[in-house]
């Protein structure tokens, strides 16, 4: 795609309001209006559509473009909020989002996203449900920790329901995979490494798609675990991590601390971090960067399975 035509939208929880470089206009996020949408964008020519992360909402255009064929870019709401403030754009408004997501890639000339297919989909789906139950027993546990005799007993009963949900949620996931021989076969080779368990590997598969097509520090970066420099003239401060995708991020911290204890490759690194006078979590950030390239090459060695299958 040389020379895209952006196409702008920002996505209300009821309506949708689009933003190209000739018209405006606005239409509902229902099935109609996704129907209006979509018969607009076929007589597009090399049409890009934009839009930003709004916590699901985004999800009936995402799938609607997907199966129509129609390239899309999904966008950081941060990244875009702090373009506009750079631009001095103070007010919000759904049409005055609209007109600042097309500048915003008109400038950063941006390039479509990596579609993800129905199974990875469904696969995220039941991650992100699975993420909702495990905080919900962590903070019921909290809760349980200083409750009076007369709460406690609702207490452990939510936590006893939220866990058989969780085992079961765990089941439909590995049923998912089964029937899923490319997903599988990749879930298979990322469990293969010591370290790495399964919601590991699932999580990986469902929120980071692009982990065989991309650089080893664009991945790293894209995971939030590349370092950046914070110097300036002659202060050299240290450096550290940030953004990425905390999904990815946080159970890749988990893995790398059993790969520094049980993995033949991991645990001699991070000890010989340590032994240099590195910080444990330091040493651990070193061993997350270190695990996911090694994931990202046993997948690329998957050359018959490709990833988005």
């Amino acid at each position: 795609m040389q020379n895209p035509s952006f196409v702008a939208v920002d996505i209300g929880k009821d309506s949708l309001h689009i933003q190209t470089s000739s018209l405006a206009f606005e239409t509902t996020s229902g099935p109609a209006g996704l129907r209006k949408l979509l018969a607009y964008l076929r007589k597009e020519e090399d049409p890009l559509v934009v839009c930003e992360a709004t916590g699901g909402y985004e999800r009936p255009l995402l799938e609607a473009l997907a199966k129509a064929k129609i390239a899309y870019c999904l966008i950081n709401p941060a990244r875009l909020r702090a373009f506009a403030v750079s631009e001095g754009i103070k007010a919000k408004t759904d049409r005055i989002d609209a007109r600042v997501i097309l500048r915003f890639a008109q400038e950063k000339k941006l390039t479509p996203s990596l579609p993800l297919s129905p199974a990875q989909r469904l696969l995220a789906d039941l991650l992100d449900r699975r993420s909702h139950l495990s905080d919900q027993i962590a903070r019921e546990k909290n809760r349980l920790q200083k409750a009076s005799k007369a709460t406690a007993t609702f207490i452990r009963r939510m936590i006893a329901f939220a866990q058989r949900q969780l085992q079961t949620l765990d089941r439909a996931i590995r049923l998912h995979l089964s029937k899923q021989p490319q997903l599988s076969a990749q879930a298979r080779e990322l469990i293969s490494v010591q370290g790495v368990g399964e919601v590991t590997a699932w999580t990986i598969l469902a929120y980071l798609p692009e982990i065989a097509t991309l650089g080893r520090n664009q991945l790293v970066a894209l995971a939030g675990v590349a370092p950046f420099n914070r110097d300036s003239c002659q202060t050299n401060r240290k450096r550290r991590i940030l953004g990425g995708r905390a999904k990815v991020r946080r159970c890749l911290y988990m893995a790398a601390h059993t790969a520094a204890t049980h993995n033949p490759v991991i645990r001699p690194y991070v000890q010989g971090l340590l032994a240099r006078g590195k910080p444990y979590k330091c040493a651990i950030v070193a061993a997350m960067r270190k695990l996911l390239i090694h994931l990202q090459s046993k997948l690329k060695n998957l050359t018959n399975i490709p990833l988005a299958a």
